[in-house]
């Protein structure tokens, strides 16, 4: 019986040695692993530590003790053209969303969609960018956890396609928290507001006297789905609107250009308690 269960854990553990030198060989590339394969077996001696307690890769330890080490490459000697595709169960709006504002915030601010598919299964997004340095995928999972998402899996296909696969179960865009019952002053805007107005009653808004506001509102529940929308193509200064009770955000914009608000608006909340 003893000899059965060290059998089984020693097979146990050279399939998880197996699996974490197959990832990372496909992180480097094989040709890489192969010139430092003894500085990998150095590094990732402690095999545990790259494992999460069900025994799968944590992909983005692996990655990180990868970069430290000067290993991962980042760089490419001319410009790519890099195939990314992001998949996940669930809240296909605001993942989109989120993915968008992310690759943003990195500086990739232009890209192609691929493919964007929704299905039983969930969400993929494939994506093509023209770059001379791949994703930081460290960097990506960090401005993800802010939004209160992770990744559960990176994998390198070739030289030019990674694809990620995240956890959005709790995911939540970028919003202003303004304090209830009190007016707030908003700056020029660069995008249309996003206002966070769960357990609100009313918003009112009051644009600059110098401006030329033709409003445009649009209310969002937690997934993104469009819940009221206001629109007038008329000049308007102050307005005010009853928030949706399903109403989580919503979105402050000018029919035709955010140039009409361009010295910024005054916010009010008023909260139902």
């Amino acid at each position: 019986m003893v000899r059965i269960v060290f059998f089984l854990f020693f097979t146990l553990a050279w399939i998880q040695a197996a699996q974490l030198d197959d990832k990372i060989a496909s992180f480097i590339g094989k040709k890489e692993y192969q010139v430092q394969k003894n500085l990998i077996r150095i590094l990732f001696k402690d095999e545990q530590q790259f494992l999460y307690d069900d025994g799968k890769i944590d992909d983005i330890k692996v990655l990180k003790k990868l970069k430290e080490s000067g290993l991962l490459k980042l760089f490419y000697t001319t410009p790519q053209k890099l195939n990314l595709s992001f998949a996940t169960k669930d809240n296909a709006l605001i993942f989109m969303r989120v993915i968008n504002e992310t690759l943003s915030s990195m500086g990739y601010n232009y890209f192609l969609t691929k493919r964007a598919l929704k299905n039983t299964e969930g969400v993929i997004w494939e994506i093509v960018i023209s770059t001379e340095h791949i994703v930081d995928p460290i960097i990506f999972s960090d401005k993800l956890k802010a939004r209160d998402c992770f990744l559960e899996s990176v994998d390198r296909v070739s030289e030019n396609e990674w694809k990620y696969r995240i956890n959005t179960q709790n995911i939540k865009i970028e919003a202003n928290k303004i304090e209830a019952n009190t007016t707030v002053n908003l700056r020029k805007p660069i995008k249309p507001y996003w206002i966070d107005v769960a357990g609100m009653k009313t918003v009112s808004i009051v644009s600059k006297i110098a401006d030329k506001w033709h409003p445009k509102i649009v209310f969002f529940d937690e997934k993104l789905h469009i819940v009221k929308d206001y629109q007038k193509d008329g000049v308007a200064n102050k307005l005010k609107l009853r928030v949706p009770i399903d109403a989580k955000y919503v979105k402050i914009a000018d029919m035709y250009t955010l140039d009409n608000i361009k010295r910024g608006i005054s916010v009010y909340l008023r909260s139902t308690n």
